[in-house]
């Protein structure tokens, strides 16, 4: 009498079944695979100088963002594109033939002058980067998409919400505000000469002194208002 097969004889080729259909679902299903679009960068600008930088990018949910440093100070902008502005902004970069433009310009060198990298991913195949000084003479293909960095960077500018401390700010004892470096610093009082003002760091023991002129300048937000004794 033969014996009968196990339960495992059946089940090994239904679950290879299964994992070949699962490895199928994922190679077909569109975005199953796909980078995030959160961090996927489309179009980049970043443009360098010993003194400071600026980086204008186009992400693929549809944010734009710029980042701009000058010394320690630094500043981020946000500002959310529809579907439509996205493909319509991408449309002018492919619009734009650049398959005979250099990927290393060649133009003024030096430690003042801007140094500027282009980054595109917007078609199949590996992203493209194009390097230039700030006031190289472009072709007239780059200038074309170099001005599509140029327009995001206006509309991030005009539609990022409004940042900084609020309009006609005097500061008191016992505000909290955020330096430009995100350092917290309460407010003692105004100085002798009331020319400036004095405040103590909320994570550390620094007295500083910050003329009243240059508080909106150095400072980006009231964050709290503690009662001071």
């Amino acid at each position: 009498m033969k014996a009968m097969p196990g339960p495992g004889r059946f089940l090994q080729p239904v679950m290879m079944a299964l994992l070949v259909g699962f490895l199928l679902t994922i190679a077909v299903v569109p975005g199953a695979t796909d980078v995030d679009r959160r961090s996927h960068e489309l179009v980049r600008r970043e443009c360098r100088s010993i003194i400071d930088s600026e980086d204008v990018t186009l992400f693929a949910n549809g944010t734009v963002r710029l980042i701009w440093k000058r010394d320690e100070a630094r500043s981020v902008l946000l500002a959310e594109l529809n579907p439509d502005e996205v493909r319509a902004f991408l449309q002018r970069v492919r619009e734009v033939d650049l398959s005979e433009e250099d990927l290393v310009g060649k133009g003024l060198q030096g430690d003042w002058v801007e140094q500027c990298e282009l980054y595109l991913d917007i078609a199949d195949g590996e992203p493209s980067r194009y390097r230039f000084g700030r006031y190289d003479s472009l072709s007239l293909a780059l200038s074309r998409v170099n001005r599509v960095a140029d327009d995001l960077l206006k509309l991030v500018r005009e539609r990022a919400p409004t940042v900084g401390l609020p309009i006609g700010y005097v500061p008191k004892a016992g505000d909290v505000l955020e330096r430009v470096d995100g350092v917290l610093f309460e407010v003692i009082g105004l100085t002798g000469d009331k020319r400036g003002v004095e405040m103590v760091g909320v994570e550390q023991p620094l007295i500083i002194y910050v003329l009243n002129e240059a508080i909106h300048q150095q400072f980006t937000a009231l964050v709290e208002r503690r009662k001071f004794p």
